[in-house]
């Protein structure tokens, strides 16, 4: 069990989005995983496959910019 966890993004949602919850919160796990909370639903992650799941969600971000969709 880790002891050290580090808030490094924090982002409420609005309030006519909110399924579960008012909050998305990502944490470093130092040493260990990276975990996302939207709402009450956590996913964890190595932290490569953080990187890669970062990367996906900003190219989907492009996309969606570009009306790509």
């Amino acid at each position: 069990m880790n002891v050290f966890v580090r808030e490094i993004g924090r982002a409420e949602t609005p309030r006519e989005l909110r399924l579960s919850g008012d909050r998305i919160v990502v944490e470093d796990n130092v040493g260990e995983s990276i975990h996302v909370h939207v709402g009450n639903t956590r996913i964890e992650f190595s932290i490569d496959d953080y990187l890669a799941f970062a990367d996906c969600i900003e190219a989907a971000e492009r996309g969606v910019e570009r009306g790509d969709y």
